[in-house]
């Protein structure tokens, strides 16, 4: 009866408050895709008011979703002086967390630096990116971080790996791989695969195919005895591949290993798809929290689009996919152009409200925007009826004896 209640309440907030999304089915073009992105961007960027000192996970995937998506609009150039303003501001230095000096969130930003670098050639863009993965390569391919990785499964969960939560995939890798590109130097590209590895190895359920986005969920079950994977961080994942894969060589003996787990998990997460086209917090128990999420939702999106245009997957099978996300994504926005029904920075899967979002989830639709609009015309479904929370309710938390919480204040909740 509660479950009704959230659902009918969640349906009139979004007639309220999403009232101009599309109400019935069209074919997309290529210009009307993009047109949505540059709103979306208009509108992140109208909030941020110039303000461009941070430079944490969260802007960092924003400014990623900024920097591919400026390729493709014809306001391109706008969105590029902002994020050259972005860099200016902070002086192209990536913030360092003391205790954790190589952690990738701390590295995310870095993508929108090399973004900068490659259109201007500018050293100092590249100085402090290049410093600070010198560092973590190192220790990634350290005789110490070997021994830790042996033990990594009998270790605790944030101490035998460098990436030990998989949405480090979406963080550093890409940065990586783009560094090893621009530099010729091998050695960033090498460190991505050798930790990549170790990542995949202790977090990717090969039953499942898909990623725990700790070593503390692989024992956990919900409390309807599902495994507990969590839509954001498989989207981290699905997204990351999509990131990384543009910048690993066709001849790199490994890339096949890649291309192969971006198919896997993509039919994966085609089979567990939404009718509404958005993915359940929770991926394998949509009972846990009954919910349209959509930042998970958009890298996904992302991921799976890039995967059709890059001829990783099959484009019959998975455009039906793209268009209900993307058509989802559309419904799920705010009257102030931002992208509502995301789930708030976390862990693990989680309640919904209708109007809550985030800067990250701005740049995961950005990235999706970029790729679908590459597959334009792109037939879009009806405008699906979105559920959720309504506006300002509490949300409930999982039950601890099933889903552990978090470390408070952990730089790597997301």
């Amino acid at each position: 009866m509660k479950n009704i209640i959230h659902t009918i309440a969640a349906s009139l907030a979004l007639l309220m408050l999403f009232g101009s999304a599309q109400s019935r089915g069209e074919v997309m073009t290529k210009e009307q895709v993009i047109a949505e992105g540059d709103k979306m961007a208009e509108a992140q960027l109208a909030i941020l008011k110039g303000n461009y000192w941070g430079r944490f996970w969260v802007d960092g995937v924003m400014w990623a979703g900024i920097a591919d998506f400026a390729k493709i609009s014809p306001k391109g150039s706008k969105y590029q002086d902002e994020m050259e303003k972005m860099g200016n501001r902070g002086k192209w230095t990536l913030i360092l967390n003391p205790k954790e000096p190589n952690h990738a969130d701390d590295i995310c930003i870095g993508y929108a630096f090399l973004d900068a670098y490659e259109k201007k050639k500018d050293p100092i863009m590249l100085q402090d990116v290049k410093a600070r993965l010198d560092q973590a390569s190192d220790l990634i391919l350290s005789a110490e971080m070997e021994q830790k990785a042996a033990q990594a499964k009998n270790l605790p969960w944030n101490e035998g790996l460098t990436w030990y939560w998989c949405d480090a995939l979406f963080m550093a890798p890409a940065v990586h791989a783009r560094l090893s590109a621009i530099t010729g130097d091998p050695k960033y590209l090498k460190a991505m695969h050798l930790e990549w590895k170790r990542t995949t190895d202790l977090l990717y359920d090969k039953e499942e195919h898909l990623f725990f986005r700790d070593a503390k969920y692989i024992p956990k079950l919900t409390k309807n005895g599902k495994k507990v994977f969590w839509a954001r961080g498989d989207g981290w994942v699905v997204g990351a591949l999509a990131r990384v894969l543009p910048y690993i060589p066709k001849d790199d003996v490994l890339r096949p290993q890649y291309e192969t787990l971006l198919r896997e998990m993509c039919t994966k997460l085609a089979s567990i798809q939404r009718p509404d086209g958005t993915w359940s917090p929770s991926l394998l128990d949509p009972d846990q929290f009954p919910y349209s999420e959509t930042s998970g939702t958009a890298l996904d999106c992302f991921a799976i689009a890039w995967g059709i245009n890059n001829k990783v997957l099959d484009e019959k099978t998975f455009r039906p996919v793209v268009a209900k996300a993307w058509a989802a994504l559309l419904a799920a926005r705010r009257p102030d152009g931002l992208l509502g029904y995301v789930q708030g920075i976390g862990s693990e899967p989680a309640a919904v409200r209708t109007d809550f979002t985030v800067w990250y989830a701005q740049g995961a639709f950005l990235l999706a925007a970029a790729q679908v609009a590459q597959m334009a015309p792109i037939d879009v479904p009806p405008a699906p009826t979105l559920t959720a929370l309504p506006p300002s309710t509490p949300t409930p938390t999982p039950t601890p004896s099933t889903t552990p919480a978090a470390p408070a204040a952990s730089p790597a909740n997301k």
